[in-house]
């Protein structure tokens, strides 16, 4: 980046032309491109222009905890990383620092979603919302009601290329039968809204295993096992049920792949991927989609290890899954691993949650007018 500045004043570097800009620019580590945006206002303007972000390749990131006290990380803190390959075959986990972000130490990982973090101030009911990447973060207006479990929602893959916004969904315990309160912050409206929802099962059932796409929060339940359907886009919050093809048993997890929603679940011996087939609503059914031996996952076999499903591929049949200290890609329909990534120097870590998202995500404007440092 240094080159870049030194460089970026030089007559031969504004003559290129912006095919050829973006193909360098395409060329940069993730993390390079988007201190990038701080070299020039030429540098901004490619970076931020629509036809190079839709160039960008997906990027691997997680969220994980060190499980080495001796690594000096305190062994409970969690940390962000990226694949160092952007996600394309193996290779390193790279750490980034998140020591930019001012009230770290007082603070906790509420969730993780896309790329983004939330955190919430110990003790208070005060939330950031944190891109490591960009290193910006934003403080929220305190909400009118504390929450007994917190999730944050920001899909950057759906719909067109613009910059999407992000929502922080609190539900606060107030508990009726089948229904209860929540409150809901939008990053576009700078507000909270308080709703009394009906979930459409009784409260309790909810667990706190939950995804977020395309405008939707999908909850897992059990007792009845189905999934709660909530659209936040809605500003009454309306909820739609369905059943599992088979009962969580505490493992399921909910993920979307070429735009249709999957339920994963695993027992001792198989992974099993279901794919919902929405094409005639309300008659919805779910298609077993595929059944691989956990043996054949893990890259070179479980051997003795755990196994746990991470993510689906967005766009492709592939799986990710965490065991033996590695994140493991494995091409479904192929029945083969295809890459592996993992922390350097011997690093013992857990990752608790993975996702693949667009690079052109962490050049999002979501975070525009917060705190950033270059």
């Amino acid at each position: 980046m240094a080159i870049l500045k030194r460089h970026s004043s030089n007559e031969s570097v504004k003559s290129l032309s912006d095919d050829m800009l973006a193909d360098i620019i395409l060329r940069l580590p993730v993390k390079s491109v988007a201190r990038s945006k701080c070299v020039s206002k030429n540098w901004c303007a490619t970076i931020s222009d629509g036809y190079l972000r839709r160039r960008l390749p997906l990027q691997l990131s997680v969220v994980y905890f060190p499980d080495d006290p001796a690594s000096g990380r305190g062994g409970k803190a969690p940390r962000f990383a990226c694949a160092e390959d952007g996600g394309s075959g193996r290779g390193v986990l790279e750490d980034r620092d998140l020591g930019f972000f001012p009230f770290l130490d007082g603070a906790v990982v509420c969730d993780a979603c896309n790329g983004l973090l939330l955190f919430r101030a110990a003790g208070t009911t005060r939330f950031y919302v944190v891109d490591p990447v960009t290193r910006r973060w934003a403080a929220l207006p305190a909400p009118s009601r504390d929450a007994r479990l917190s999730m944050l929602a920001f899909d950057p893959s759906s719909g067109d290329s613009s910059p999407r916004g992000y929502h922080v969904i609190n539900f606060t315990g107030r508990w009726r039968e089948r229904g209860g309160e929540v409150e809901v912050f939008s990053s576009e409206a700078r507000a909270w809204t308080v709703r009394d929802v009906e979930f459409g099962v009784p409260a309790g059932a909810l667990s706190g295993s939950m995804h977020f796409h395309g405008g939707a929060v999908y909850v897992l339940a059990s007792d009845p096992d189905c999934i709660v359907r909530m659209n936040i886009t809605d500003p009454e919050l309306t909820c739609a049920v369905a059943e599992l093809p088979q009962p969580t048993d505490g493992d399921g997890r909910l993920a979307h792949s070429g735009g249709r929603l999957h339920y994963v679940a695993s027992d001792d011996a198989l992974l099993k991927v279901w794919a919902l087939d929405d094409s005639s609503p309300p008659a919805l059914q779910w298609r077993l989609k595929h059944a691989v031996k956990l043996d054949d996952v893990a890259e070179g076999g479980c051997g003795g290890n755990e196994v746990r499903f991470m993510a689906l591929h967005p766009e492709k049949d592939a799986a990710y899954v965490w065991s033996a200290g590695k994140l493991v890609e494995y091409d479904l329909a192929r029945k083969e691993v295809t890459g592996a990534w993992e922390f350097g120097d011997g690093e013992k870590n857990r990752v608790v949650k993975t996702w693949l998202v667009p690079s052109s995500m962490y050049l999002s404007d979501c975070l525009a007018d917060a705190h950033v440092q270059c």
